[in-house]
């Protein structure tokens, strides 16, 4: 049996990690029956101190990824959404931009600013007593701003990270334009990666000038709102 092991925290009602809601979509897309397991318990398992983690067996496969090609090659799931191999290279490309760069403008939106910071600790540490809450949170900010630092973003300023996420909600509208799914009628494995990260920017926070960014493109809106109709986000999906 699967278990999807994967972060409780949800911002706007659905899960707060995008990697963990493309594992979501991905086993919805091919109908695999699954376990979860949510919150602390599954974090301090992780092999690599991240979640998605998937247990296959007494098997743990982590990052997001390697979970998508375990369900491909040992559960022969099938995420082409039927196009040709040169139209599932653009998937590729764009699920990589949109993990490896927007995905790193949504980070920093979330936890350098101090007033959505306020939020991020609530909901990604409110299972913990008041006494400890603050001091694990912190701990954890700072984590991500060296991450953030040694990656690039983290050391732009808010307007120049918004220009940057913004170049790259311009070219996954363009590439949309009218169609439902990212690369046309049918839904792949990019529209679990991509949608879950448009869906992460239009997080309701105090400083909301990411999400403001993201609603200047409507089909994206639209698009983020397929998605999370479509499939399950909730952080807690289970019967």
């Amino acid at each position: 049996m699967l278990t999807h092991m994967k972060f409780s925290a949800e911002l706007n009602d659905i899960s707060a990690s995008p990697f963990c809601m493309k594992i979501d979509i991905l086993l919805a897309m091919a109908g695999l029956q699954h376990e979860e397991s949510i919150g602390p318990e599954a974090v301090m398992k992780a092999p690599k101190g991240k979640l998605p983690v998937m247990k296959d067996g007494e098997e743990l496969i982590a990052d997001s990824e390697f979970i998508k090609k375990l369900l491909e090659t040992k559960y022969n799931a099938d995420f082409s959404g039927g196009y040709t191999e040169a139209e599932l290279a653009v998937a590729h490309a764009f699920t990589r931009m949109a993990e490896h760069s927007l995905y790193f403008v949504t980070v920093c939106t979330r936890w350098l600013p101090d007033e959505n910071f306020a939020i991020i600790e609530k909901e990604f540490f409110g299972f913990m007593p008041d006494q400890m809450r603050s001091t694990f949170a912190n701990k954890a900010r700072d984590t991500v701003r060296k991450k953030t630092n040694h990656h690039g973003y983290g050391q732009h300023t808010l307007e120049e990270r918004l220009a940057l996420g913004r170049d790259d909600l311009q070219a996954i509208a363009t590439q949309l334009g009218d169609k439902p799914y990212l690369m046309g009628e049918t839904p792949c494995f990019a529209d679990a990666a991509v949608g879950a990260q448009i869906l992460g920017t239009l997080a309701d926070l105090p400083d909301s000038s990411s999400k403001e960014t993201t609603e200047k493109f409507p089909n994206l809106v639209a698009y983020a709102e397929r998605i999370k109709k479509t499939y399950p986000v909730r952080a807690k999906t289970a019967a």
